[in-house]
């Protein structure tokens, strides 16, 4: 027969669900405030919890008045709901005041810490957190008011329900509600959840139940008054300790796992729901067994000893899930299955290390509550239960991360909590218990949980090899023996590592590397050097009167000591985070003396937009060099808000300059990017740095400009380039791939939405773009193209008509390559060059046919050597290089031989050579007619020419007569990126400004 406490208990799970969405959201919300996720999740959980006690301990103040705790609960929820509804506006309104208004008024820039910040926070947060609170012990009397033969398993059910809800709320809030809705969809859906339930509830407690009677227990053989109390202050003592354990081992998991699978916030609520989903089922196997239970104080002890010797167990288990990840990164596919794979195994590493410890856990709230309900403390100890365990929590909280995680470092920290639990059981065991019990204890449980704290303790350090080693990225458990780790330290909000093998540094955040020097010169410098060379640089050549600048993100300081370089900054903020990553850094001194050395350089441990607010003045210069945006947080320095903040902390004309990375990152996401940029910054360029990385330069109040190529000869700046053989102003000219129009086009940004951050579509995207080594090929692909499109269709930088050694990017060597195909046409190849380069026996093959016209050599089989030299040289010579090598080929012997059809090509070849968009128009367009209904090569040679020569003149209804019939000339697969920006670039009625004239 069912039972009237049923629908409580559903609407119980339904209310466990809605709470913890709140919590997840609330942590989106507060770390757009505070600036870093470790901060946002530390507060989140301290008000959280916080709430939580402080509502608990306001109902065990009133049980005895309450008449209808059902109603009361009801109540609560609407009030909750309610609150949930209207929370994005004020939230909004809050957070843009505060930046605005706030900070600069009532905050010190100088200070790190800013209390009207934390407590604005908090008091947003505060007035649902207790109401949530107070929801357990009020439904919890209701049901035991209702049915009172079962109090303990109905304690232990409502637990598992609420907690079972939490599970799946965290996880339908990350992974379904967030991406499908944003932030205040999804505050907005667990709000009519709450509205919902008061409604069931209120039509349910039209009847107020009769008060709770429970019978008292003995305690350990007394009934006598002062036994009684004696036992209600040890259990509240256990329950304010064990919540203190507990919180202790979910920051130390979280941050320990994070080395493991990934510091995505995906992973955080994956582990978020592992550790609850402990708690569910430790409540869920004590509800059939607790109202048996002969001394429940003693199966409390022993579950604490078991759960302090888990905890414990929990180091060579979390060593061991390194390899584990290892293994499934190697066995799965890098695809959307694989994805669906790896976060599942996610879930089964958090549980291998979580659940013991959290299933002992899940008993210890059902076992206090039900033996103080049958105390003197009866309905009371609902409430104080709660409150006293949630304020344990609390203490955890701030004990985990601003001591023990600094003091002993993740291993040592767990040791810690671990001991706290054991401590517990050895003192119920000592102080509430029968003699007997004492002494059978002594001999077995209690020496065999002091042997495995002990043990692990000694015998189970954690490697920083293994910590440091970016698993989840690179498959490899452990890095190699040769690997050096000088330093390590698990700071507040990461764990920071500097590697080393005697001539290469690089420092890693959670494992993931996120800046690499080579410090000798007999080693190739790398990738790295060159983005960090170029944010600083670039910049500064668009702005060299610039005094001030700031830097977002301390890397290995390379970027501030580079901005040092310019004798008239007068001054260069330097904002990290954390602490760890600027002690670490000092390990690639003496390339990042001046970072550390220089007076005007000013290092600053704070989130960057709050320190930026907190001050009054403005800057020439802001770099932001974030890691990257799948790491839980950072994803907010790439929203719409982030750089509209960015603009008011510029000085008119200031320059901003942002490093974005092309690999695991996809086509949308980027232009999702983009789009947020563009809201602030309508006019930016994109450079490249290496083939994976580019920097963003835009300028506040107009166009981007030129590069001022002499800041390139600053004399501090010479070692540096002399190092990354730059010193030539061309390689870095070269480097610009386009404007906010070219590279909006190729992308697709005006089908893209805005990534903001209470849309963040960053963030929930780009985890599995990192697992499945997702790339934006599009500006490569660009690079690579057969046709110069970056000059015709965005007045982009001119090949130099002088040839330049060196050179790091794929456009490097193509310019390389097209010079000595240029060179074999001309008959200028080097006899002795023992690898012809490709293209290059394609040249020698024209020049043949030119000079001897060999019946064996017709045009026809001459004509793909000629188009592959094209493509080899068209886009990457100058035109000035390139009119002698056609011109001399169209005014050979044998060119003059040819019929007017074949002359075409020698006529296209050389308009493309000379960006003459009118000639490749006028020539291409008849071709495409004659060869209608072919593909190949030379069609699509023919096609794209035509196609981009109509589009910069402005025919775009010839152009996109082409390109609707592109299928006829054109395989689509091969020439996507273009197809995609011409099509793109086709709506622009007028000619633009690179067509407006025949190039002279």
């Amino acid at each position: 027969m069912k039972r009237r406490t049923d629908a409580i208990f559903i609407i119980f799970f339904v209310s466990g669900f809605a709470g913890l969405i709140y919590q997840s959201i609330w942590s989106h919300y507060a770390k757009l405030f505070l600036g870093h996720a470790a901060y946002a999740q530390t507060l989140v959980l301290v008000v959280f919890i916080g709430g939580l006690a402080l509502g608990s301990w306001l109902c065990s103040r009133f049980a005895s008045r309450v008449r209808n705790p059902l109603r009361a609960y009801a109540l609560a929820e609407l009030a909750i709901g309610l609150m949930a509804v209207s929370s994005h506006p004020i939230f909004v309104a809050t957070i843009d005041w505060s930046f605005a208004s706030l900070l600069p008024a009532a905050c010190d820039q100088a200070s790190v810490f800013c209390p009207a910040q934390w407590f604005l926070t908090a008091a947003l947060l505060t007035p649902q957190s207790i109401l949530l609170g107070a929801t357990f012990p009020l439904v919890t009397s209701a049901v035991l008011r209702i049915g009172d033969t079962q109090a303990g398993h109905d304690i232990s059910t409502l637990y598992f329900v609420n907690s079972f809800g939490a599970v799946l709320g965290v996880l339908a809030s990350a992974f379904v509600l967030i991406p499908a809705i944003g932030l205040p969809g999804t505050l907005l859906t667990a709000g009519s959840m709450n509205i919902l339930i008061a409604l069931v509830a209120g039509a349910m407690s039209r009847q107020a139940p009769a008060p709770l009677a429970i019978e008292p227990l003995r305690d350990a053989g007394r009934a006598d008054a002062a036994a009684g109390k004696r036992i209600v202050n040890i259990l509240l003592v256990t329950a304010f300790l064990t919540g203190l354990a507990s919180f202790i081992y979910e920051i130390l998991w979280i941050r320990m796992l994070s080395l493991v699978l990934g510091a995505t916030t995906h992973s955080f609520e994956l582990m978020l729901a592992s550790f609850i989903l402990g708690l569910a089922l430790g409540g869920l196997w004590i509800r059939n067994r607790i109202d048996k239970l002969d001394d429940p104080v003693r199966f409390l002890a022993l579950v604490q000893l078991a759960m302090g010797a888990a905890a414990a167990a929990t180091i060579p288990l979390y060593v061991g899930s390194f390899d584990l990840m290892a293994w499934l990164l190697s066995a799965v596919s890098r695809n959307e299955a694989g994805f669906v794979i790896f976060n599942a195994t996610c879930v089964l590493i958090s549980l291998l290390v979580m659940l013991p410890a959290t299933f002992c856990a899940g008993m210890t709230l059902p076992l206090i509550t039900y033996r103080l309900l049958h105390s003197s403390e009866g309905e009371r100890a609902l409430g104080k239960v709660y409150a006293v365990n949630t304020l344990g929590g609390i203490a955890g909280v701030l004990i985990a991360v601003h001591l023990l995680l600094g003091w002993l470092g993740l291993h040592l920290a767990l040791i810690v909590g671990a001991a706290v639990d054991i401590g517990l059981g050895i003192f119920l065991m000592l102080r509430a218990t029968t003699p007997e019990v004492r002494r059978a204890a002594l001999r077995g449980p209690v020496p065999l949980a002091l042997v495995v704290l002990i043990a692990i303790a000694i015998g189970f350090p954690i490697d920083p090899r293994r910590s440091a080693s970016g698993v989840f990225r690179t498959g490899a458990a452990r890095m190699a023996p040769a690997v050096e780790v000088p330093y390590y330290r698990d700071g507040k909000t990461a764990s920071v590592a500097v590697l080393s093998d005697g001539r290469h540094r690089s420092i890693r955040t959670n494992g993931k590397p996120d800046a690499g020097i080579t410090m000798t010169n007999d080693r190739p410098p790398t990738g790295d050097e060159y983005t960090m060379l170029l944010l600083a640089v670039l910049p500064l050549g668009h702005i060299p009167e610039a005094r001030t600048a700031a830097v977002i993100g301390f890397g290995s300081g390379m970027s501030t000591a580079m901005l040092l370089t310019s004798p008239k900054l007068e001054r260069v903020d330097t904002v990290e985070i954390e602490p760890a990553m600027v002690e670490g850094a000092k390990n690639f001194r003496p390339l990042v003396d001046a970072a550390f050395d220089d007076p005007r350089s000013h290092i600053v441990i704070d989130d960057a937009k709050s320190y930026f607010a907190r001050g009054r003045g403005r800057y020439d210069i802001i770099v932001s060099e974030p890691s990257n945006p799948w790491v839980s947080g950072v994803a907010s320095l790439f929203t719409e808000e982030f750089y509209r903040r960015m603009s008011g902390y510029l000085a008119e004309g200031g320059v901003f300059s942002q490093w974005l990375h092309t690999y695991e990152m996809d086509d949308y996401t980027m232009a999702t990017i983009l789009v947020a940029v563009s809201k602030t910054f309508p006019d930016f360029a994109i450079y490249t740095t290496i083939d994976a990385d580019i920097v963003l330069i835009a300028r506040k109040g107009g166009p981007v400009g030129e590069f001022d190529t002499r800041v390139l000869q600053l004399p501090a700046l010479q070692p540096m380039l002399a190092k990354l053989s730059v010193s030539d102003p061309e390689l870095i000219t070269r480097r610009r791939e386009g404007s906010a129009r070219l590279v909006g086009h190729m992308l697709g940004t005006q089908f893209a939405k805005t990534n903001s951050d209470y849309y963040p579509i960053v963030e929930t995207r780009s985890a599995k773009a990192r697992f499945m080594s997702a790339r934006v090929n599009d500006l490569t692909e660009l690079t690579a193209s057969a046709m110069p499109m970056r000059e015709l269709l965005d007045a982009g930088p001119m090949p130099s008509p002088k040839r330049y050694e060196g050179g790091w990017t794929a456009r490097d060597f193509a310019i390389d390559r097209a010079w000595k195909v240029r060179d074999s046409m001309v008959g200028e190849t080097k006899a002795t060059a023992p690898i012809l380069a490709a293209g290059e026996l394609e040249g020698q093959l024209i020049a043949r046919w030119a000079d001897g016209c060999s019946a064996g050599l017709a045009f026809d089989r001459v004509l793909p050597a000629m188009v592959d030299v094209a493509e080899a040289t068209g886009p990457f010579l100058n035109p000035a290089v390139l009119a002698p090598m056609w011109g001399t080929l169209r005014n050979s012997r044998c060119a003059r031989a040819l019929d007017a059809t074949q002359r075409h090509w020698l006529e296209l070849f050389d308009a493309v050579g000379q960006r003459d968009a009118q000639a490749m128009a006028a020539t291409g367009a008849p071709m495409l007619q004659e060869m209608r209904g072919t593909r190949n090569p030379a069609s699509e040679y023919v096609f794209i020419a035509t196609v981009t020569a109509l589009v910069c003149r402005g025919e775009v209804r010839l152009a996109n007569a082409f390109l609707d019939e592109k299928a006829v000339w054109v395989r689509p697969e091969i020439r996507m990126t273009e197809l995609r920006l011409l099509r793109g670039m086709a709506g622009m009625p007028s000619p633009l400004p690179t067509c407006k004239a025949k190039p002279a």
